[in-house]
């Protein structure tokens, strides 16, 4: 029984000491909080560093490194005020100033300048400070922007097609513009020859399409009114064909030629197999190489019909007899 009455004196005895901790700290919390509200309540003066992006820029003017200013100021406010800042609002350390809503005066050819005190304002709904609590380190911005100029560039079409057995192009790739109107500093315009597509890449093309691609500017700084352009591709399903036609030789040189035809082989499109005519060819020998009188002359295609891609003539070459007058 003595034990038991120990036991429950000493379990008395720390309810107790928890509970006179448990004021303790309750106090010292409070304590540290009003002590936290007094040094809240106090004036602080804290700088700080913002990178400044310059948007809106006049359509006719470029800027190199729009992100090239840095705004240093200072905040005198409350130690609430700051404490919200650091925490909330200065995640990005960043101020947008679009061009069109401030006033900016031209120094000299290249630069111009924007007074500090047009950024008050924006800066103190930022963050949302009373605008006697900003004060800036310098009175004016300094930046570069020059006037854009243009030029007509030709746009090249970068393709990757994979056609079907039997199937390939018509004809070249139709597309629209030819040429786009780019409008940049004179000193990059000049080094650009051409302005190429987004990559027109296809598999298994069997049937004609068409095809908006946007357009790659090789600069950031360039900018264009056209963003895109119109492909249309022509496929055609194609056969091979072979006529023998004869073999002309000048007249004037008086030649017998052995074989006097030869063979031709073409690849043509389907829709055009039927108007395709052995008379719209002619080959003709070499004349160039008759004066060191080879054994053999070489044939050469003076004329075909354009809607015919020629694979191989045979023979190549053939003999020849000249025949005295």
């Amino acid at each position: 029984m003595n034990a038991i009455s120990s036991y429950g004196r000493t379990l008395r005895s720390d309810e107790k000491k928890r509970k006179q901790l448990m004021v303790f700290l309750f106090f010292l919390l409070l304590s540290a909080f009003f002590w936290l509200l007094i040094k809240l309540s106090d004036v602080y003066t804290v700088s700080y560093v913002y990178t400044v992006r310059l948007t809106e820029v006049p359509a006719d003017q470029f800027i190199q490194n729009p992100e090239s200013n840095i705004l240093r100021f200072t905040v005198e406010s409350s130690g609430y005020n700051i404490l919200l800042i650091n925490i909330f609002r200065n995640s990005k350390r960043k101020l947008n100033i679009p061009l069109n809503e401030v006033v900016y005066r031209q120094i000299k050819d290249k630069t111009y300048a924007i007074s500090t005190s047009q950024l008050r304002e924006s800066l103190s709904k930022k963050l949302r400070l009373n605008e006697t609590e900003l004060s800036f380190s310098v009175n004016e911005l300094y930046f570069d922007m020059e006037k854009l100029v243009s030029k007509r560039i030709p746009v090249r079409v970068d393709t990757k097609l994979e056609f079907r057995e039997e199937f390939g192009l018509y004809d070249t790739i139709v597309y629209s513009p030819k040429t786009i109107e780019v409008f940049g500093p004179a000193d990059l315009l000049d080094t650009i020859r051409s302005v190429k597509t987004s990559l027109l890449k296809e598999e298994d093309v069997f049937r004609s399409f068409s095809k908006r691609l946007k357009l790659v500017l090789p600069h950031e700084s360039l900018k264009t009114s056209t963003n895109e352009i119109e492909v249309k591709v022509d496929v055609a399903r194609f056969t091979e064909a072979q006529f023998e036609i004869p073999v002309h030789s000048p007249d004037n040189l008086h030649l017998k030629l052995f074989p006097d035809v030869v063979n031709i082989y073409f690849s043509v499109a389907m829709r055009d197999y039927a108007s395709i005519k052995p008379e719209q060819f002619f080959v003709e020998v070499d004349e160039s190489q008759i004066s060191q009188r080879p054994q053999y002359l070489s044939l050469q295609l003076a004329t075909k019909p354009e809607k015919v891609k020629v694979i191989r003539l045979i023979p190549q070459k053939v003999e020849y007899l000249i025949i005295s007058q």
